[in-house]
């Protein structure tokens, strides 16, 4: 099994900041989120009632976390049964996932463009949440909770309730701001990297 160590600490970072990433610059084009379902489920409700003048498409919504909760079940569901915190197992999720995340990439460089709705543009979110899925679930099993790579309302808060927040070595908070802190660096290259180069070279 895998070590409860920094190596498995560094991998969930990563993780964090590619999620960070991959929703800050596939939302300006598809106003959905294809790794944060805290997101897409609220919107899911205004996207439903027709509320939002920012173009929130109600089937994008749906695909991304119809297909997200997919992938995790898949994932979540396999890695149950082989063995979660099997390196042999964790390597091979990340390879599928990596190759399945390239597959919507080289969708949306290839044949999506600029397309926002409709099937293409479906395409490319359905292999994005799809391999987003996967990572979540993965990285929520390998009993690191102050990592969970995408969601990050309860880093905030079990931060804020943390007694020992002021201590110089408290491993938990560090593990929970340096989580924070990859999302939000890997937000901002995704936003930058939208606004002034390209969308699909972000990703």
């Amino acid at each position: 099994d895998v070590a409860d160590d920094l190596t498995i600490e560094l991998q969930l970072l990563t993780l964090a900041l590619a999620a960070g990433i991959n929703d800050a610059s596939t939302f300006p084009d598809y106003r959905v989120f294809v790794s944060n379902q805290t997101g897409n489920t609220a919107l899911l409700a205004v996207g439903a009632l027709g509320l939002s003048s920012e173009g929130h498409y109600l089937p994008n919504i749906a695909v991304s976390l119809g297909v997200f909760i997919l992938g995790g079940l898949v994932f979540g569901q396999i890695g149950a049964h082989v063995g979660r915190r099997r390196k042999a197992w964790l390597l091979a999720t990340n390879a599928v996932q990596t190759a399945i995340f390239f597959v919507g990439v080289a969708l949306r460089q290839w044949f999506a463009g600029s397309e926002q709705r409709g099937a293409h543009a479906w395409a490319v979110i359905t292999f994005l949440a799809f391999a987003s899925g996967g990572q979540v679930a993965m990285a929520r099993t390998v009993d690191l909770p102050q990592i969970p790579t995408a969601m990050v309302t309860s880093a905030y808060v079990d931060m804020l309730i943390d007694p020992e927040i002021l201590s110089l070595h408290d491993r938990p908070r560090n593990r929970r701001l340096s989580f924070v802190l990859c999302l939000l660096v890997g937000s901002f290259i995704g936003a930058c990297t939208y606004a002034y180069a390209d969308p699909t070279l972000a990703l």
